[in-house]
């Protein structure tokens, strides 16, 4: 093992929500706190969760409302969406947030160390070459969205991190899975204006949810205009840039976590 570069009472792998709020919560009663990200502050949650789907389902929500304008008196009229500008003004919101979950940490005197942990022993970590110990450690990764390697040509697609990436609003696209990922993904993109086909092993979407809740959603989106295939079992997928009929064709591959066999 190399020398240890330092020692802590409590280190935590991963700045998501979850790490960021213990770490902040044990200086609290006095523990000297370091934690470890190799990636964006904030996890899951703020950088490709909650928050930036959110700014997307608001714009597909007034997008939606735009329509209900004139029976209320107002004449509207819409000359486009850019798509672009959106997602400009959502990264640089959501890099606002980076930035404050870095100043969080600096006010709780918290020491963060950017890179992957590696274990060496019970409690001793490797950032960097470097060699970290603290009495306890705790382990707050988070987890990536399942790619099923049963499906030939899988890889071709993306996930819902990859939607969080897209530079254009795709003018086709399907989506598989009948998770809450799934759905909300496809509900966003129909409202903004892509051709979308949900692809679901069943009958209905959110399968896990109550049954008036499942039927009632997959009624509401066949009745917004989304094609969704029912007892649909994904067999390959194409490239994403593969044309089809003149234009290309996106397929997101989307699950809640339930959804891991298609």
């Amino acid at each position: 093992m190399a020398p240890i570069t330092k020692t802590y009472d409590y280190l935590v792998i991963g700045a998501g929500s979850g790490g960021m709020s213990s770490a902040r919560r044990a200086t609290e009663f006095g523990a000297q706190v370091a934690i470890v990200e190799n990636s964006r502050l904030g996890g899951t949650c703020v950088n490709v969760g909650c928050v930036p789907k959110k700014v997307m389902f608001y714009a597909a929500n007034l997008h939606e409302h735009v329509n209900d304008y004139k029976g209320y008196g107002f004449n509207v009229t819409v000359n486009g969406f850019d798509w672009g500008k959106l997602k400009t003004n959502r990264d640089a919101y959501i890099a606002r947030l980076n930035t404050s979950s870095s100043t969080n940490l600096e006010k709780s005197k918290i020491e963060l160390l950017q890179g992957a942990a590696k274990f060496i022993s019970d409690h001793a970590v490797e950032v960097n070459g470097e060699c970290y110990t603290a009495k306890h450690i705790l382990i707050a990764t988070g987890g990536h969205p399942k790619i099923p390697d049963d499906i030939p040509g899988a890889h071709f697609g993306i996930t819902s991190d990859g939607f969080f990436e897209l530079e254009d609003l795709p003018k086709r696209c399907i989506v598989v899975g009948a998770g809450y990922i799934a759905v909300e993904l496809a509900g966003i993109l129909q409202a903004l204006g892509s051709s979308v086909t949900l692809c679901i092993r069943g009958k209905h979407v959110l399968r896990t949810f109550d049954t008036l809740i499942s039927e009632k959603v997959t009624e509401n989106l066949e009745e917004a205009g989304i094609h969704v295939m029912k007892d649909c079992l994904v067999r390959y997928s194409v490239p994403k840039w593969a044309i089809l009929g003149g234009q290309y064709l996106w397929v997101i591959l989307g699950n809640s976590g339930l959804d891991n066999k298609y």
